[in-house]
């Protein structure tokens, strides 16, 4: 799953994966990692999602990040969001666009997660992976998503999660049109190989769903606190 993949969907509109309204399996569920007000969350892979929006009329700054510089104005337009835009200081593939919402500050990097460092996004409260693990393949030699979790964990100095996954029901399989298509399935022991040994990782929420993918399986979806052991 290249970069291209994903700045080609968002120039082709093939983003119907966005979602209009605030995630409920977040609202719902985000007061689980006990973040404080004014905390500071990281979304990666964060393209034009609204629920930061939701971070930040709760009380929290918000840094994202995402490969798509589509994804990312129309994010500001889209919410009436005037965005002071820089280029990073010494990595000329990161544009940084920051704005306010609701007194706290929201700031969003375009570009390559792996070209980031702790640096750039500094302290981090909590993370809320709304659909990077899913969308990424763990296929030889990339191994991207072990490579993502990685990332994940060496960027916010393992902050807690809250991680949106999902299921598959059986009733209804992928067929080969989508086998190799995102969202990808993260089963248990896949997450336990990634995080268990720096993170508690408790199935919180789960809810039937008639489909789970844009594929159309049924399934679940599924919400996780991975909790940090240091």
């Amino acid at each position: 799953m290249t970069p291209e993949f994903w700045k080609n969907a968002w120039q082709k509109s093939q983003t119907n994966f966005t979602q209009k309204k605030p995630n409920p399996m977040l609202t719902h569920n985000f007061k689980a990692l006990n973040t404080f007000k004014n905390g500071r969350v990281f979304v990666p892979l964060c393209g034009k999602s609204v629920d930061m929006l939701w971070f930040t009329s709760q009380g929290f700054d918000v840094i994202g990040v995402e490969l798509s510089e589509i994804a990312v104005t129309q994010f500001f337009a889209e919410n009436d969001l005037q965005a002071t835009v820089s280029l990073h200081l010494n990595t000329p593939s990161l544009t940084c666009y920051q704005s306010e919402h609701q007194g706290q500050s929201l700031k969003i990097w375009v570009g390559d997660i792996f070209d980031l460092s702790p640096i750039d996004i500094g302290i981090i409260d909590a993370v809320y992976d709304r659909g990077a693990l899913v969308a990424l393949p763990d296929m030889k030699p990339d191994n991207l998503r072990t490579r993502y979790t990685q990332k994940i964990m060496a960027l916010t100095n393992k902050a807690s999660q809250l991680l949106l996954s999902f299921a598959y029901d059986g009733e209804r399989q992928r067929n080969d049109n989508h086998r190799n298509l995102p969202p990808f399935l993260v089963t248990q022991s896949q997450l336990e190989q990634y995080y268990a040994e720096y993170y508690e990782i408790n199935l919180i929420a789960e809810e039937k769903v008639d489909y789970v993918s844009t594929a159309g399986d049924s399934g679940y979806r599924l919400v996780y606190t991975l909790l940090s052991k240091s």
